[in-house]
């Protein structure tokens, strides 16, 4: 008399064992070089103000996990159906302050899921160029588009400090702060090579104290 654990037994048993030694480190290294290069890719197109080092080494790691995780569900049924009722009870919370880091992510599970599925030389080839064109798109953003930079101005409440700044480049006021010592004024403006110098020059205005510029990188309407 058959037992229903015998026929799980004899049905997908032996598919455990299929999965050889060294198919799991040719798997691994390759999920792990994919992950270092997402991870470079990442690191060479960031444009934020504060880089995430901890985000930037959990990359590699979604790969390497992702990439288990495929192998271990595609080796046998029986864990596959196993697998989902464990990962459906799985919940992220962690915000993701940019839209980029999630694509990131996305990219990471994808590369670990192809290369997990033995599908390694499509993994390879499509990370590969994937990567390459990111990089040309971006390097071609900065070259054609200008930096979002934050220019807080303290001076004196009788300075014509919005006139020179007009001549400057196109701005918003962010912030304005007036009070009996002087003002505070926060404008947001986009600044190449050609007009950073001018924003510099803005120090020299007489009545104006001090310049800070900051790197901005938020949504702008400019």
């Amino acid at each position: 008399m058959y037992h229903f654990s015998d026929v799980i037994k004899s049905g997908y048993l032996h598919e455990i064992e299929a999965v050889s030694v060294e198919t799991l480190l040719t798997t691994l290294l390759l999920a792990f070089v994919l992950g270092v290069f997402i991870t470079a890719v990442y690191r060479l197109t960031y444009s934020g103000v504060m880089f995430s080092w901890n985000f930037a080494l959990s990359l590699i790691l979604l790969s390497l996990v992702t990439s288990l995780v495929i192998l271990a569900v595609s080796s046998n049924v029986v864990l596959s159906l196993g697998m989902v009722g464990a990962l459906s009870i799985v919940r992220f919370r962690t915000a993701v302050k940019d839209v980029m880091d999630t694509v990131f992510m996305f990219w990471a599970i994808a590369s670990g899921i192809i290369t997990g599925a033995g599908y390694m030389t499509i993994a390879l080839i499509a990370t590969g160029v994937v990567g390459l064109l990111f990089i040309v798109v971006c390097l071609a953003r900065q070259a054609v588009t200008a930096q979002s930079y934050m220019l807080i101005i303290r001076c004196s409440a009788d300075t014509e400090l919005e006139k020179a700044l007009s001549r400057v480049a196109p701005y918003r006021v962010r912030s304005k702060t007036l009070s009996a010592d002087g003002a505070e004024l926060v404008a947001e403006l986009r600044l190449g090579s050609r007009n950073f110098k001018k924003a510099e020059a803005l120090v020299n205005i007489p009545g104006v104290e001090k310049l800070d510029i900051v790197s901005y990188n938020g949504d702008t309407l400019l």
